[in-house]
């Protein structure tokens, strides 16, 4: 619908602004992204949590979510009826997502939801669905993000799995956009424990912390592409070792080669 994907990219306008970038919540996923997931996905474990979580590319479907809370058998169920009914009713029911956005994963349904179309904040958003998968009580580690501080850590687990997994497959360009994005928005959860609106000066250190750390890691790669590979050192040596042995033999046939009589200039009468 593209009246409605239109209006929620312009609701979105804040969040792109506090992360700097015109595809958060722009509700127009690309198959590049979809197709960076589906890689991601493959080079997980077999969990049978990951297995059946359901990932939704800009969609509002309500029932099935509230369907999917009911059959989530990875949860126990009273965490899924005291919690999860709650947090499903509000965050996919009555605040659609399809016109609000906000990527999330909601573990009381299993469910990733994806509304930007940036790769990072897709691949973060699937490793919270991963690391709740490892989880032996997911209903419990869920429970303790009511906990100050428990955001942070998990918000943590979710980043690292992302950049890792780009480390991993070395998509240096990929690895690098993701500190630019992802530690400005972890730095609103940060933030957000300073002072009411802590999350726009969060953002604003997790923007430098985010870019020292791409410029940094750049000047790792410029510097490990710049040094010697060993058998690009071999060849060196050995075109050294070469040209030695060719100049050392020009020399010594120099050397071996009878004196020659001066040439004289005969003048005639």
């Amino acid at each position: 619908m593209p009246l409605i994907d239109g209006i929620g990219n312009v609701l979105g306008l804040p969040y792109k602004i506090l992360l700097w970038s015109w595809k958060v919540d722009n509700h127009a996923v690309s198959e590049k992204t979809e197709q960076a997931l589906v890689e991601f996905l493959a080079s997980t474990s077999a969990d049978p949590a990951l297995a059946d979580a359901r990932f939704r590319l800009n969609q509002y479907s309500p029932l099935d979510d509230l369907h999917r809370l009911i059959i989530n058998h990875h949860m126990s169920w009273p965490f899924r009826l005291l919690l999860g009914v709650p947090t499903t009713l509000i965050s996919e029911v009555l605040l659609p997502g399809r016109l609000l956005g906000g990527d999330h994963y909601n573990p009381f349904t299993n469910t990733v939801h994806i509304y930007s179309d940036d790769s990072a904040i897709t691949l973060h958003e699937t490793g919270h669905a991963e690391d709740f998968a490892e989880q032996s009580y997911p209903g419990v580690y869920a429970t303790l993000r009511l906990l100050p501080g428990v955001d942070l850590y998990q918000e943590y687990m979710a980043t690292d799995k992302a950049i890792e997994y780009f480390i991993a497959t070395q998509d240096r360009e990929a690895e690098l956009h993701a500190y630019r994005i992802l530690y400005p928005a972890y730095g609103t959860y940060v933030g957000n424990y300073v002072a009411p609106f802590g999350n726009v000066a969060g953002a604003l250190v997790g923007h430098v912390w985010g870019r020292c750390k791409a410029h940094s890691r750049a000047n790792y790669y410029r510097m490990i592409d710049a040094a010697p590979t060993p058998q690009k050192a071999v060849s060196d040596r050995d075109a050294a070792i070469d040209a030695a042995l060719e100049t050392a033999g020009v020399a010594l046939r120099e050397k071996e080669q009878p004196p020659q009589s001066p040439v004289r200039e005969i003048s005639r009468p």
